[in-house]
């Protein structure tokens, strides 16, 4: 009776793509990643007056695209993992707490040396940057998430951790084109902010929309 349920169950099968998983996940980074350009461009751009790449080009610029882009490549590095029913894996936490741990560090020196300390920190823009962050990586998280929702995580609050940090990351380095702040110190601590807020959004979606 059970080889016979099996052989049932199993007689439509249809085999699966090399990487249908990874794919999957990537064609849905691309799609939240336009979605975040149009829509930054039309409420950063049209709506605010941010001009566009106002620091590009320029030292600071590179830095936070690599800072930001560092933390999408630990999410996307470790959700093909997380989104398997045995999947486990702690690295990203591990990563990203190291890439924030240099951020401050190198932020925490320039600040000691700056003559204006206050400004290095705050910027022009500190009450706001976390926040339009955050805005800018919500349609890269929901995507996301939405492709997660076909997966089986084990855990689906560090599934949805690891897909914050992918669009948090994706949604900062999106941001970084219409911020004029150049001080590593308000990188570390104000860029790290909005992408930890979408990364904890990911961990509390996913805790409520990945359980299975």
């Amino acid at each position: 009776m059970t080889d016979d349920l099996i052989a049932h169950l199993s007689a439509d099968l249809k085999p699966v793509r090399p990487m249908a998983l990874q794919r999957r996940l990537i064609l849905a980074a691309i799609v939240g990643m336009a979605i975040a350009i149009v829509g930054s461009w039309f409420i950063l751009h049209l709506m605010l007056g941010r001009p566009m790449g106002e620091t590009f080009g320029g030292a600071m610029f590179w830095v936070k695209a690599g800072y930001t882009l560092a933390f999408s490549l630990v999410g996307l590095a470790a959700l093909p993992v997380l989104a398997r029913p045995d999947g486990r894996v702690l690295w990203p936490l591990l990563a990203a707490a190291a890439l924030l741990l240099v951020a401050l560090s190198l932020g925490t020196m320039n600040w000691m040396r700056a003559d204006w300390a206050t400004l290095e920190l705050m910027g022009n823009t500190a009450m706001v940057c976390p926040w339009l962050i955050t805005l800018t990586g919500a349609p890269v998280l929901a995507v996301l998430l939405a492709a997660l929702r076909t997966m089986a995580p084990r855990s689906p609050a560090m599934a949805g951790f690891a897909a914050g940090l992918m669009a948090g990351g994706l949604g900062a380095a999106v941001y970084s084109f219409y911020c004029g702040e150049t001080s590593m110190m308000f990188m570390a601590v104000w860029y790290s902010l909005g992408i930890s807020i979408i990364g904890a959004l990911g961990a509390v979606l996913g805790r409520l929309l990945l359980r299975w």
